[in-house]
């Protein structure tokens, strides 16, 4: 079993955090899920995008696995087409 954990810092120069990230709650889900947006700080609505992006992006991902290979370059691709989409 593998536990994960996720820790993001504001720094030194910002007010905000503006970075998110999904890890998957169910240990037994057909897929696990580790995900980290930035959330470039100092731009207007970082945080939104960055939510944004891991929302895109799981949505994404678990809706189009099922119809590829379970191989390491196939979800790599994968994952690079959703953000040429997105």
């Amino acid at each position: 079993m593998i536990k994960a954990y996720a820790k993001s810092d504001v720094g030194k120069t910002r007010d905000i955090n503006e970075d998110s990230f999904y890890i998957t709650k169910d240990q037994f889900s057909d897929i696990q899920l580790f995900i980290l947006a930035d959330g470039m700080g100092g731009c207007n609505a970082g945080d939104v995008a960055s939510k944004l992006a891991i929302t895109c992006s799981k949505r994404y991902i678990e809706n189009n696995i099922k119809d590829i290979p379970k191989d390491k370059e196939s979800i790599i691709q994968l994952i690079r087409k959703q953000y040429r989409i997105c």
